[in-house]
């Protein structure tokens, strides 16, 4: 029987397929460890989990608590669908740089906000992956991104693999959000289309979209979208590198130098989930947990739960591909590069369509046009400063990353820099790996 840990047990998007997988489709034995912040959210998590096991008739043992340090001795895998999103640490962010008049540097990705976003998140990841390392070694580890939340995957990645030696692999929705997105924009049924998206998580483009009969609907897109005034950044985005931007909506900008057509951020990010959306999830958890999901009370909650999570981002199905079940399919998976993304050295990760088995990640071969090479390798070769800097708080890789970052162009960088030095100052108590 594995013990499996998931970081983030109310994950909105994440933890039903999780759920699902376990006890509907694989009904895998296993011992549970649901980790989060909110206790009510893990206990109940726990009990609906529970009963979706006694009504299929699955072995397991479960158990819930906020502290992650406390699940993760002995576990056979680690799934972390946590959000990193601390708002009063990013206000403190905005505050910072809209007084010294770098306000769009605020951001979750890229530039100066980015980079704080970074060090917090990877703090996180960074003791995550020292305690697998050292509490149980082998153990793959799968960080799960939503496209709302503030984990930089790609440098989340390459801190934990590259750095402390834990085999890492990253979940994304971004192909699924994305043909939802371009399925209402084009007037096209959602289930008839075909699409394929690559390039680095954060920074990924629509590689193929393709309607029930193969007819390719990508110069009509671009076409369209080149003549709407709503979108003007993907018709700025297609005109440099004549491709269209994946994710719920343009958010490329982040990794990018500002332009007059970058949002200026005013307000903290969002989950994309409201409070009003949790409280739903918790009532349809406890609705499962006490009726189960073969009664009608209990049945209703499940699909409900069901259709309110990513339907093709499958974690569990990925780890026992890698366990050696078999082998699974992920439309957007973040994996080392293997020649599949046009342009990225080998071994930095990247974002796009894989298979993995026993063996590891496969990346599918993907067209991005060639005007995105340069600035894909430079984005990557960032992410793998960014991801050094935070593994041992090493500053001098820190100030390589400044220099690489494309989103400083037009920035001062030695004035960028102490302004970054200030504000990790700052908000040293949550960057422990830079001031111990």
């Amino acid at each position: 029987m594995r013990k499996l840990v998931v970081a983030g047990a109310g994950s909105y998007h994440f933890a039903p397929s999780i759920l699902e997988d376990l006890f509907v489709r694989f009904r895998q034995p296993c011992e549970l460890w649901l980790v989060d912040a909110d206790l009510d959210m893990a206990e109940l998590s726990a009990r609906a989990a529970q009963a979706l096991a006694r009504a299929f008739g699955v072995e397991a043992r479960f158990y819930y608590t906020t502290q992650l340090r406390k699940a993760v001795f002995s576990a056979d895998a680690v799934i972390v669908c946590a959000d990193f999103l601390d708002e009063d640490a990013w206000r403190q962010d905005f505050e910072a740089l809209d007084a010294v008049g770098l306000g769009k540097q605020a951001r979750l990705r890229g530039g100066l906000g980015g980079a704080m976003q970074t060090m917090r998140a990877l703090d996180v990841i960074a003791d995550l992956a020292e305690q697998m390392e050292k509490e149980c070694p082998g153990a793959p580890l799968l960080l799960c991104e939503s496209g709302h939340g503030g984990l930089p995957m790609a440098r989340a990645c390459e801190c934990a693999q590259r750095f402390l030696g834990v085999y890492t692999l990253g979940v994304s929705g971004v192909a699924e959000q994305t043909k939802r997105r371009l399925a209402l924009y084009l007037g096209e049924k959602e289930e008839a289309l075909k699409i394929a998206c690559a390039g680095l998580n954060g920074f990924s483009w629509v590689a193929k979209l393709q309607d029930a009969r193969g007819h390719d609907l990508l110069p009509r897109l671009k076409k369209e979208m080149a003549e709407d005034a709503r979108e003007a950044l993907s018709a700025q985005y297609i005109d440099w590198y004549g491709a269209v931007p994946a994710g719920e909506r343009p958010t490329q900008y982040e990794l990018l130098a500002d332009t007059p057509l970058s949002p200026r951020r005013t307000v903290p990010p969002g989950s994309g989930v409201g409070l009003a959306d949790y409280e739903v999830r918790k009532r349809d958890l406890a609705m499962l947990a006490v009726h189960g999901p073969l009664r009608p009370e209990g049945l209703k909650a499940w699909g409900h739960i069901r259709e309110t999570g990513l339907a093709t981002a499958r974690p569990v199905a990925l780890l026992r591909a890698r366990f050696g079940e078999g082998e699974a399919a992920a439309q957007s998976l973040c994996m080392p590069c293997d020649g599949a993304v046009p342009g990225v050295a080998q071994g930095r990760f990247v974002e796009g369509p894989a298979r993995v088995d026993a063996q590891g990640a496969r990346g599918e071969a993907v067209d991005l046009p060639v005007e995105l090479e340069d600035v894909l390798e430079q984005i990557s070769l960032a992410n793998l400063l960014y991801a050094e800097a935070c593994a041992s708080g090493n500053r001098q890789a820190l100030r390589e990353a400044l220099e690489v970052d494309p989103a400083y162009a037009g920035v001062d960088l030695l004035y960028a820099q102490g302004v970054l030095f200030d504000m990790m100052r700052a908000q040293q108590d949550r960057l422990g790996r830079f001031f111990r």
